[in-house]
């Protein structure tokens, strides 16, 4: 019985972990094709704000997937949507192998945007309500953090050897197998929650955590918190979800919470990930002056991976707020330095360039093992059940627009202020998000969902109330959770 739920969480984490390496080598493939379509490849004619567009598209036509994936998951539930959400991409990668006009590559850069924002968000979603709350930040680092790197790595690396259609064809690989997997999975127990199932919700359940006294005061919070909230409707569908939404909108936790993950999003966007997944190829270039640059792309993309894999030891053995303020401030510091060594260094011998280079590669290994591993697993936990979907979207096209405003904007920043500029401001930003953060962040690690949601109701994870007993405290909460939402 024990086998059989542990091998239903690792099909669970495989489906996750190949969503996000599908999503990681769009990225890789993508700042290998922007590269081509900006000099070496002549067959399809593009003028520089026409490369700008097709490489920011994605990030702005994402909160449609958002969108998207806010109805489909309320219908079809949290597995079945992954692979609704997955199969365009599938069907752009061969668009992008055949594609012979600039046309053909911007409406597949839409459709993956808006497919990839659907499977982002369910990512997180899924992460906080399939995995126990022990290991949650554990595992989301392992898909989002060291998926999404293996992803963007073997993406970059690729597109120096081989063509850039040849590149997205075996793109086909993680996207397949990132739509299959999800079919075997047993649906989200949150989701049966939700939607008034509780027999199935606490048979799912059941078949997904091992036997024990926490998991038993889990589910029960988890279904009391739902009982005689369930109003949903074939019918009303709609109607239901801004309903709730609105209802959460007046309330003041939700929207300290709000607040709280809009500067997140801030911050993920001015740590530059992103940013140097889509246009590290080209970054790499101007930065060290010369084509040249396989080692240098072999070295900052394998830091980043390494980054990802060291978040995970980070991740079970320290508190969040101890990792995000530890590594945060380091990572940043870096980032001046790096800033400064551009500005000052206008020359490229040989030392320079690796000097360059190597403070790039120390950044990405920084943000990759302390902030993107924090920020990523706050993302996941920070929206209350009950308007999980919408809220997402809502977070999430925030995100969206500040992503493409990053991309798009980068290539005209970097002739106007230049990359020291660029990093000097990102860094102005950074400083200003973690500064908010060190006082209204609270520490998630180890709490269950609708703790951390009581914690911003009741200022409070209730502890003070463990001389009630386990399981008359969890009763507590449920009960001023019910009263609140």
């Amino acid at each position: 019985m024990k086998r059989a739920q542990v091998l239903r969480q690792v099909l669970v984490v495989t489906g996750l972990a190949f969503c996000s390496l599908s999503d990681g080598f769009i990225f890789g493939q993508m700042s290998g094709m922007v590269d081509a379509l900006n000099g070496k490849d002549s067959s399809i004619n593009l003028s520089d704000d026409e490369i700008s567009w097709i490489a920011s598209t994605i990030n702005i036509t994402c909160f449609c997937g958002f969108g998207l994936m806010t109805i489909l998951t309320e219908i079809f539930g949290r597995k079945k949507t992954i692979t609704i959400v997955t199969t365009p991409v599938l069907i752009c990668w061969l668009m992008l192998y055949f594609a012979q006009d600039k046309y053909t590559i911007l409406a597949t850069r839409i459709i993956v945007g808006a497919s990839y924002g659907g499977v982002l968000i369910l990512t997180y979603i899924n992460i906080a309500e399939y995995v126990a709350p022990d290991i949650r930040s554990l595992c989301l680092n392992l898909m989002t953090a060291c998926g999404t790197s293996a992803g963007t790595f073997l993406g970059h690396v690729l597109s120096l050897f081989l063509h850039w259609r040849n590149v997205a064809l075996i793109g086909l690989v993680p996207t397949a197998i990132s739509a299959i997997l999800p079919l075997f999975w047993v649906e989200s127990p949150s989701w049966l929650a939700t939607k008034g199932r509780f027999n199935e919700c606490e048979r799912a359940f059941k078949k997904l955590r091992l036997p024990s006294k926490e998991s038993d005061l889990e589910l029960k919070m988890l279904i009391n918190s739902q009982r005689g909230n369930n109003n949903t409707t074939k019918n009303n569908l709609f109607v239901s979800i801004l309903s709730k939404y609105g209802s959460a909108c007046k309330e003041k936790y939700y929207r300290r919470m709000t607040v709280l993950m809009m500067v997140i999003c801030v911050y993920r966007v001015a740590a530059g990930r992103i940013l140097f997944s889509t246009l590290i190829i080209t970054m790499l270039q101007e930065m060290t002056d010369t084509s040249d640059i396989i080692l240098f792309t072999l070295l900052v993309d394998g830091c980043s991976l390494v980054g990802a894999g060291v978040s995970c030891i980070f991740v079970s053995r320290l508190r969040m707020r101890t990792l995000l303020f530890t590594s945060g401030p380091i990572a940043n510091s870096v980032q001046v330095i790096l800033a400064c060594c551009l500005y000052v260094w206008s020359d490229n011998s040989f030392y320079v360039r690796w000097t360059k280079v190597s403070l790039l590669a120390l950044y990405c290994i920084l943000i990759s093992a302390g902030p993107y591993a924090v920020l990523e697993t706050l993302l996941s936990e920070l929206h209350p059940l009950d308007v999980r979907a919408l809220s997402t979207f809502v977070l999430g096209a925030w995100a969206g627009v500040l992503q493409f405003l990053s991309i798009k904007l980068a290539s005209y920043l970097f002739s106007v202020i230049g990359y020291h500029g660029v990093f000097f401001c990102n860094a102005g930003v950074v400083f200003l998000c973690l500064l908010y953060l060190y006082f209204y962040l609270p520490e998630t690690k180890g709490r269950t969902l609708q703790e951390i949601q009581l914690y911003f109701i009741d200022n409070s994870y209730g502890d003070n109330e463990e001389m009630l007993g386990s399981e008359q405290r969890n009763d507590l909460l449920t009960k001023k959770m019910t009263i609140k939402v």
